[in-house]
């Protein structure tokens, strides 16, 4: 951003913020991620132009796009996998993207798919890209790079913008409260119970209004559903179970225990391609460094919240780390309402044993985004590294590692806090300030963020002596020895389309 400032504009532009507002609330912040993807030219201008459904074409040497499907991971830390909206990848097109030139693939509806199969042609979403388009998608939805049969390189820039509060009212022009399903949808599916759970939970209002609720005796038969390939059944068992409510709770929590003793926990083969939902196992449901995966019984216990979570609290014990995971994971989902006087035996797992089930534990404070001082005092002794268990010896230590994922999770726990309460707490103050000691930038970035919500004239200065000796001299960018004419045409040409937009 400091090297290309007009970047800075497309990021404040009213039609980009208003569009994320929208999706994902009035506190919503951009991650310090932002990569380019470059696609360069495969020298084959004639050659056949690839369908929007094409799983492995050939790409040109030095590409970074990547041609097959898949779905994106966190850069620094492996999240967890949500149905409900919490993060968006905001992709920008710099220049015209024409289909011979590769543009970004989309598959329509897979963000709520666990691995991706069941997938077909009429859900892949292709499209000529003009000039300065900005496309946001919900960060789990599986894409794929194109082929660039031209003879320039194609370049896009991406961003990853995250929610830091529950929705408690809708964000954007909302004039019909009931859902109607769009005539114009990509997905195979009809999913109206699905998308109108998630609609109102944007909306801030209870995950079950206006579904019709199905019979409690149907509930055997929506948990073996949740078991088929079918994308289609899996996903409208899931929702219609969770519609049944509390009497649906019993029987979910007894389906979620049939898979403890497995070892889920453990990370796959860091190699596997099931991390980016390529599992060939359609019932896989892991822990990997890049993402976890939860049950889809514990998705629809974090639907049901608030008759559910006396019994996930339960869980939070259970000797299984999977069950803990899966526990911590629903109540996460559920909410900081449902969850209430709850939310601090949430905290009490960031002192598991198992790394695994603090990094889920720190997602889900994330989504909560409040808590108690002694949960605040555990998330600042992981930013200040005082946690001698978890303190490798050497780069290699599979803990520091870990330690690195819990950091950046913490950071992240403390800018949802700042986000959602105004009171002030001189220990989220120093926990955020010594956050930018950290050797990851990371980390450090997101606690200015935080800092400047917190708005003290202590937590002012500290991010502003931070950020003084680590910004680039954009002035600069006008030499012709550091900048070639075109790098030059296109920031003009960006910040026209740019001034002319707003």
């Amino acid at each position: 951003m400091p090297r290309v400032p007009a970047l800075n504009v497309l990021c404040d532009a009213p039609t980009v913020r208003g569009a994320l507002i929208s999706l994902l609330g009035s506190q919503f912040a951009f991650l310090p991620h932002r990569f380019p993807h470059n696609s360069e030219p495969l020298g084959e201008s004639h050659a056949p132009q690839i369908t929007a459904f094409d799983g492995r074409p050939k790409m040109a040497k030095g590409s970074i796009s990547a041609a097959t499907w898949h779905q994106d991971g966190h850069a620094s830390c492996g999240r967890t996998r949500w149905h409900t909206l919490r993060a968006a990848n905001v992709f920008y097109f710099p220049h015209d993207t024409p289909l011979h030139m590769g543009p970004t693939r989309f598959l329509a509806g897979s963000h709520l798919y666990a691995t991706l199969h069941d997938i077909c042609a009429e859900q892949a979403v292709m499209h000529m890209i003009p000039a300065g388009s900005v496309v946001i998608a919900d960060f789990d939805l599986a894409h794929a790079g194109t082929p660039n049969n031209s003879d320039r390189g194609r370049y896009m820039v991406k961003f990853v913008a995250l929610r830091t509060e529950e929705p408690i009212a809708p964000t954007w022009d909302h004039q019909k409260p009931t859902w109607h399903t769009p005539t114009d949808l990509s997905t195979p599916q009809d999913l109206p119970v699905v998308w109108a759970s998630l609609w109102n939970w944007l909306r801030g209002v209870d995950r079950g209004e206006g579904i019709t609720v199905p019979d409690r005796q149907d509930l055997p038969r929506l948990i073996a559903g949740m078991r088929s390939e079918s994308q289609q059944e899996r996903l409208s068992s899931l929702y219609d179970a969770a519609a049944i409510g509390a009497p649906a709770v019993d029987g979910l929590i007894h389906a979620l225990l049939q898979t403890a003793g497995q070892d889920k926990h453990l990370s796959p083969d860091p190699r596997s391609k099931a991390q980016s939902g390529k599992s060939e196992r359609h019932l896989n449901r892991f822990f990997a460094e890049g993402q976890f995966t939860p049950e889809d019984v514990a998705i629809a216990l974090g639907v049901i919240g608030a008759p559910a979570v006396p019994r996930l609290v339960e869980l939070l014990r259970h000797e299984d780390p999977w069950i803990r995971l899966n526990a911590v994971y629903a109540m996460g989902d559920a909410g900081p309402k449902a969850v209430g006087a709850y939310i601090d035996d949430v905290g009490a797992l960031l002192n598991d044993p198992e790394g695994c089930v603090i990094r889920v534990a720190l997602d889900a404070l994330c989504a909560l985004g409040t808590f108690g001082p002694a949960t605040v005092k555990q998330l600042h002794r992981f930013l200040a590294k005082d946690v001698p268990v978890w303190d490798g010896s050497a780069d290699s230590d599979p803990r520091l590692a870990r330690l690195n994922q819990f950091r950046y999770l913490s950071s992240l726990a403390l800018l949802a806090w700042v986000s959602n309460t105004d009171s002030p707490s001189a220990e989220v103050q120093t926990a955020l300030i010594d956050t930018l000691d950290d050797d990851n930038g990371y980390p450090p970035l997101i606690a200015c963020l935080a800092l400047e919500r917190l708005g003290t004239v202590d937590a002012m200065r500290a991010a502003i002596r931070y950020l003084r000796t680590r910004c680039w001299d954009s002035a600069q960018n006008t030499r012709d020895a550091l900048s070639g004419a075109w790098t030059k045409a296109h920031r003009k040409a960006t910040l026209a389309r740019l001034t002319e937009s707003t």
